[in-house]
């Protein structure tokens, strides 16, 4: 599994969204998985290159409707609003700013393998996802600073929330023609002032960030999903089916999951997709829940036979996790109802090491952790194949 780690991380190396060089290990990924598949088929789509432009656009509005309350009432208030849905939608991937930003090309690799006939009973589909895309680097995933993502998150959202209601409150009086008091404008300037420091942060971030090589994020996911896809497909009982989907764009914000759900939502509904980020360093948990804003659930089989694995396995120190710091590509999937869990690893106090930053080499990716993580994916697999039990 190691080598896969190496290819993508230092041969090919830093694999920006939408790049030439995501382009070059969509292609690598074909020729890995067309060894053990029926079939492999590239499926391209436009994106944004970064997530930093849409959310950015979200807060300096935000702190512009701050600044603009004490003048403009009614507009701050339209804006806030406006703005505030339109945050809250892209939180929970829907797209929003994203829809009109300009866009680049991109893929996701879908590889299939099956053994299903007319008179074989119909076993779940299993669904293994990772993406092969590298993130930019920015300061607010300096390792000084990783440690605090989550309560400076909530910082973010609390700044939003304030202003939206503060604006709110001054529109509904400059539409009823009463007058706030001289303080009130003045609620909403340290939050506007935060919201624009973070902006300033994204801006830095797509000017001097540099794309990281992504070893453990996630050529370490991509190198377990080709690793568990053909051992699976190796032995796949009669009547199962296992598909290999490396998405492109998960670091523009999930844009190949959402693609890969527009084309085949409908035919996966009752499907299993287990997603796998991150996972070459600390101890292999399974997510049982995530969500930026209030965790979502993952799915119940999923959770119950990575726990019966952790059980037979005390050894592997695999449990359970609850994942708050950024989307993962199960976050579409689970916002949408489809039956999920994600895989990772993470140190003992709960960071995901060289999160988005250069020093995200192959080196430091453990094969222990692959191996590790591949067995639990495997295990999951023939569990709910009813080849291992609970």
């Amino acid at each position: 599994m190691f080598r896969y780690v190496e290819d993508l991380a230092e041969k090919i190396g830093p694999r920006g969204s939408t790049t030439r060089a995501e382009r070059t290990a969509a292609q690598y990924l074909k020729a890995e998985l067309q060894i053990g598949a029926d079939t492999v088929e590239v499926q391209p789509f436009k994106s944004v290159p970064t997530f930093s432009w849409a959310f950015g656009l979200h807060y300096l509005l935000m702190a512009l409707a701050a600044f603009g309350l004490g003048f403009w009432p009614m507009l701050a208030a339209v804006v806030a609003l406006v703005n505030g849905a339109g945050y809250l939608l892209e939180s929970y991937t829907y797209e929003f700013f994203t829809r009109i930003l300009p866009k680049n090309k991109s893929q996701n690799v879908l590889a299939k393998k099956s053994l299903r006939s007319t008179d074989a009973e119909k076993l779940p589909r299993i669904i293994i996802v990772a993406h092969y895309d590298t993130s930019r680097s920015g300061l607010n995933f300096h390792p000084n600073l990783v440690a605090g993502f989550r309560k400076s998150f909530i910082v973010l959202n609390v700044s939003m929330a304030v202003i939206t209601i503060l604006a709110f409150f001054a529109g509904v009086a400059a539409l009823a023609g009463l007058e706030l008091p001289g303080w009130y404008p003045w609620l909403a300037l340290p939050f506007g002032l935060y919201l624009l420091v973070v902006f300033g942060m994204l801006v830095h971030r797509e000017l001097f960030g540099v794309h990281v090589a992504g070893g453990n994020d996630n050529a370490s996911g991509v190198a377990v999903m080709l690793h568990s896809f053909n051992e699976l497909a190796q032995t796949l009982p009669e009547g199962a089916e296992v598909w290999a989907l490396a998405t492109g764009c998960e670091e523009a914000g999930t844009v190949g999951m959402l693609r890969f759900l527009e084309e085949y939502g409908e035919e996966i509904r009752d499907d299993y997709i287990i997603n796998l980020d991150n996972l070459g360093i600390g101890n292999v948990k399974y997510i049982d829940g995530e969500g930026l804003f209030s965790p979502m659930p993952a799915d119940r089989d999923l959770v119950l036979a990575a726990a019966a694995f952790a059980r037979s396995n005390p050894d592997l120190t695999v449990g359970p996790h609850v994942y708050q710091a950024l989307t993962t590509d199960a976050t579409p999937a689970l916002v949408r109802g489809y039956k999920t869990m994600s895989i990772m690893a993470f140190t003992e106090d709960g960071i995901l090491p060289h999160w988005h930053w250069p020093t995200d080499k192959a080196e430091n990716v453990s094969l222990q952790n692959l191996a590790t993580a591949s067995k639990l994916v495997q295990s999951i697999a023939r569990q709910l194949w009813g080849q291992e039990y609970r």
